[in-house]
């Protein structure tokens, strides 16, 4: 018989090695499930999505043939096909992230609050869950929309106040900024409203700043590698079609519907695998919030607590 393997608690002090430690393992441990459950989330809509992207690149492609003098195009019809295209991608994306976010941390939080950890997790009993988190990442964007618009007008009636402290007025709202990378944690980890968990994550994110900023650039350096690798074939076979389009010789084998094929299937793939590559971000960022929580707020202290007083 397989001995239980120890639980990798979320609340817990540790050293940046350590929380690094701890996110890869939790990967490492349930990469096979977050796969699973990403396929069944993700792929559907990278079906479409590969659509909007590679509609996208078509366009651009047919725009630049049109301002080189290339007959045969509609060059008023052109912009407007580009933002229908790339308005489309990026709420496909806007949508994909929102429910790799849901997904990924729901799993976390039912790997610690369930006994038998992630033993017999379908979808199905990760449903409730899954919806709730996606109902309040929808507010935690709408409000954020709202906060980034409020940011840029008082970004842009302070330079013309003062001119020549507008790279320090962005360089301050970068700093600013970064707290809210654990808006989403505090805000689906705990049962408290969107409104408090942005202050909650201003707290624990100005007290762990320096955490927060390294968590993002390793796993960012990390999902970029995965990235790159998906990526790169779409990105050879799009530069492969532009080259002979430019050059006019072997134009129609890759103009023609097979090759086309080809690239709607490369492009599910680079969009598959950058959601994919998101997780170790968010992995990294759930254990980041669970370090700050319990450094300032003692949160197992207070749960040994509360379990203390039931006896």
């Amino acid at each position: 018989m397989e001995p239980q393997k120890t639980k990798i608690a979320l609340y817990v002090k540790r050293s940046f090695g350590e929380k690094l430690g701890a996110s890869f393992d939790f990967i490492k441990e349930h990469w096979k499930l977050l796969l699973k459950f990403s396929t069944y989330l993700l792929l559907p809509l990278c079906l479409v999505q590969a659509l909007s992207l590679n509609g996208l690149t078509q366009g651009i492609l047919a725009w630049g043939d049109a301002a080189g003098g290339a007959s045969g195009y509609n060059e008023a019809a052109l912009p407007l096909g580009l933002m229908s295209y790339y308005g489309l991608y990026l709420l496909l994306y806007m949508v994909g992230t929102v429910l790799l976010t849901s997904l990924v941390y729901a799993v976390v939080r039912a790997y610690q609050e369930r006994d038998g950890c992630l033993e017999g997790m379908t979808l199905g009993v990760l449903k409730p869950l899954l919806l709730r988190n996606v109902r309040k990442l929808v507010l935690v964007i709408l409000l954020g929309i709202l906060l980034l618009v409020f940011a840029g007008l008082a970004l842009g009636f302070i330079s013309k106040l003062f001119s020549s402290s507008v790279l320090l007025l962005v360089l301050c709202l970068m700093v600013l900024a970064l707290p809210l990378a654990l808006w989403a944690p505090v805000c689906l980890f705990e049962d408290i409203s969107v409104a408090d968990a942005l202050v909650k994550s201003y707290r624990l994110g100005l007290a762990t700043w320096g955490g927060i900023l390294s968590m993002m650039i390793v796993m960012g350096l990390v999902a970029a590698i995965l990235q790159g690798v998906t990526m790169l074939p779409w990105y050879i076979g799009l530069a492969i079609k532009t080259i002979f389009t430019a050059a006019e010789s072997g134009s129609a084998a890759v103009n023609s519907a097979g090759y086309d094929f080809v690239l709607y299937l490369l492009a599910i793939v680079q969009g598959f695998g950058t959601y994919l590559a998101m997780i170790f971000t968010l992995v990294g960022l759930a254990y980041q919030y669970g370090h700050a929580s319990e450094k300032l707020d003692n949160v197992t202290v207070e749960s040994d607590i509360d379990n203390f007083d039931k006896l």
